[in-house]
Order: structure tokens, then C-alpha cells, then sequence
């Protein structure tokens, strides 16, 4: 069983940990200091639900109904270029220390920005549902408790590592340039990512 934990534990890893969207996301929220872990809560659970309706015949969702995933992606392609287009006029516009900004943002568009980030993303549903669902779909039953167990620690210590680490070094990333230079290439391969998923919608 402990070897179901750990393929687990590695394979949730392995899609979780390039940076992408949500991890983008946690650790701005850490270097802001800004209910970051409430974010790393809310992104961790969220994958707990992807990945128990995954291993357990989540994936088939899917493939009898093919549009559900095209309409998610084209609704996650249409906010990141939204969110994309805003962090490229912040980092244009510059402005003052990441305080000032910080203070606009109430908890509830904290909690809306997690709902986006999370359900409108389309590599969510792609890594939890469909390759975990599929891999988990090889095991025994007795077994996929395991594996989701192991999916779960390695999604909690991602987030949580996320969010404490902006967090613990927010007083060098939170300068002015610092936070420009953050908003830049978050803008950039949101607006990137996006443009990649009408690209794939098209074909």
C-alpha cells in the first residue's frame, strides 16, 4: 500500500508542480499576505474533490460529454486573458508599495478569484480527472484510496510550501519592481496559455 501511496504522492507532483495559473495565484496571495492560506485551502481541497471524482469514474464524465471540457476551456481561456490583460496594466502602470494595492482586494473576490483560477481552469480537470482518473482506473479498489491519499499530501504540501514561501520572503518581493517584474510574466504566459487553448479549440 505504501507503494500506491507514494505513486500517488509522486504523480500528483509531477502535474502539479510546474508553475501554472494556481500556482501563480497562491504565491502572489503569500507575498501579498493576503488570506494566502486560505487560498492554499481552498486550491488544495478543490483537488481533493478533482481527484476523488476522478478515481472513481469521474473521467468518463468526459468522454460521453466531450463539449463539457471544450465550454470550460473557452470559458478559463476568456479569464486569463481578462486577468492576463490586468497584470500587464499593472505592471505598465507601476504604482506604489504592494500594501496600498493589497487593501483593494476584499475576501470576497479573494473567493472569487480562487473559484476562476480553480474551476475555470482546464489543466485542472485535464491532471486531477482525466490522467489521474485514468492511471487510478488500473488499480485495484483497495488500492485507490491509497493513491488519492498520496495525491492529497502532495497537493497540500505544493500549496501550503507555496503560500508560506511568498509569505516568508514577501519583504523582498514585495517592492515596487519586484511586484512589476511578478505581474509581467504572470500577464504573459496567462495571456500565452489562453491564446494556446483557442489554438487547440480551433483544431
Amino acid at each position: 500500500m505504501l507503494t500506491t501511496y507514494f505513486t500517488g504522492l509522486t504523480l500528483m507532483a509531477t502535474l502539479i508542480m510546474p508553475i501554472g495559473l494556481q500556482n501563480a495565484f497562491v504565491l502572489n496571495q503569500g507575498i501579498r499576505k493576503q488570506h494566502h492560506l486560505f487560498v492554499a485551502s481552498f486550491c488544495a481541497f478543490s483537488d481533493v474533490l478533482f481527484m476523488c471524482v476522478g478515481v472513481w469514474g469521474g473521467a468518463t464524465l468526459f468522454s460521453a460529454f466531450p463539449w463539457l471540457l471544450m465550454a470550460i476551456t473557452l470559458l478559463g481561456a476568456t479569464f486569463m486573458l481578462v486577468y492576463g490583460a490586468q497584470c500587464l496594466h499593472r505592471a505598465v502602470k507601476g504604482g506604489g508599495a504592494i500594501e496600498s494595492d493589497s487593501k483593494q482586494r476584499s475576501f470576497k473576490m479573494i473567493v472569487l478569484a480562487c473559484c476562476a483560477f480553480t474551476f475555470l481552469n482546464p489543466h485542472v480537470y485535464i491532471d486531477t480527472i482525466v490522467i489521474l482518473g485514468g492511471f487510478a482506473a488500473n488499480l485495484l479498489l483497495e488500492e485507490r484510496p491509497w493513491f488519492v491519499l498520496g495525491g492529497i499530501s502532495a497537493s497540500f504540501l505544493w500549496f501550503f510550501g507555496l503560500a508560506l514561501l511568498g509569505s516568508k520572503f514577501a519583504h523582498i518581493l514585495s517592492s515596487v519592481k519586484a511586484q512589476r517584474i511578478i505581474d509581467t510574466l504572470i500577464g504573459l504566459m496567462m495571456c500565452a496559455l489562453a491564446g494556446f487553448l483557442l489554438l487547440r479549440l480551433g483544431q
